[in-house]
């Protein structure tokens, strides 16, 4: 079975699926090479977003437990931008010389863009799980969280990640296991639908749904902090910009017709997603500076005003 271009690929078509889709920078400029060329810029600028704000977060704030998800989470955001833009460079100073095989390359980026973009999903499921027990259960929440859960809680799901993203590189990337009488691809691909869509996903929106009705609720006695708004809005894009994505991958191993539409539909939903992990850190900007004072703040004020705002319709954030 043929396998999507740049990020789920076997080693055999890697090269000839860039030369199909990057390749065409030898071409015309056409809707798809534009495509690309905003993708690699909005991922640099992604890039350039999300190390700021990790670097104020490590270097400037006093840690609770949703800077520590949201570090986390930029680190991410930060390894999927990164690779991805590494990636598309590399392919366009090699586009003109076809005879370089790129398969190591390609096979080891496309798992870190993986795992990069599992990360996120895991975390922001994690970041949505608990804040929605902070609004159900607030004295629970408050006198029996454990007070490094932040850290174990991320910690657990970067191995997941690194799990999942080593089963789909393993199973799914190599034609390794033709002696097997079944598709070891095949059923990676299904635990990892129920995985992704119908345990994290699930998760996420019923949390995220139960925030915001939350928030509507409380909107008569009160102004929604500035955590809440940042989840909802932050669990939306992904909604909205990322996981189309991760179906569209999907479909490449259980659909063997349309495979050029599906190819070429991969290139603009690559492009969403990398608008969702660039997007994040413009969302706590504008959050940060939402009802603000009009006197100028720096970067700095601006994030302090987000992280470190109090939980007006839970208990204060405990210390990690």
């Amino acid at each position: 079975m043929e396998k999507p271009p740049t990020i789920v690929n076997s080693p055999e078509s890697t090269s000839d699926a860039h030369i199909q889709v990057n390749g065409s920078f030898l071409k015309s400029p056409s809707t798809e090479d534009v495509s690309v060329y905003v993708s690699l810029l909005i991922s640099i600028l992604g890039t350039t977003g999300n190390g700021l704000v990790i670097w104020y977060l490590i270097f400037y704030f006093k840690k609770n437990s949703f800077i520590v998800y949201i570090l986390h989470l930029s680190m991410a955001d930060l390894t999927f931008l990164l690779c991805t833009s590494t990636n598309t460079i590399v392919h366009m100073i090699y586009s003109k010389n076809h005879s370089i095989r790129l398969q190591l390359f390609d096979f080891i980026f496309c798992e870190l863009i993986l795992f990069g973009y599992n990360t996120g999903l895991y975390l922001l499921t994690a970041i949505s799980v608990e804040r929605c027990l902070s609004v159900l259960y607030p004295i629970w929440y408050q006198c029996q969280r454990p007070k490094h859960q932040s850290a174990v809680v991320c910690t657990l799901l970067w191995a997941l990640s690194i799990f999942v993203t080593w089963l789909e590189g393993f199973f799914c990337f190599q034609d390794t296991f033709p002696r097997f009488p079944f598709r070891p691809c095949a059923v990676v691909k299904v635990f990892l639908l129920i995985l992704n869509f119908l345990v994290f996903a699930p998760l996420m929106v019923f949390s995220s749904l139960t925030l915001f009705i939350k928030v509507i609720c409380n909107l008569k006695h009160r102004q929604p902090t500035k955590l809440y708004i940042i989840i909802i809005t932050t669990v939306i894009l992904f909604l909205v910009f990322a996981m189309p994505l991760r179906v569209l991958l999907m479909l490449f191993d259980f659909q063997d017709e349309n495979y050029e539409f599906l190819s070429l539909l991969f290139t603009y939903l690559n492009l969403l997603s990398c608008i969702n992990s660039t997007i994040n850190p413009i969302v706590y900007l504008v959050v940060g500076r939402f009802r603000g004072q009009k006197s100028k703040k720096t970067l700095r004020d601006t994030l302090q005003r987000v992280f470190e705002d109090k939980m007006g319709t839970g208990p204060v954030i405990s210390l990690i």
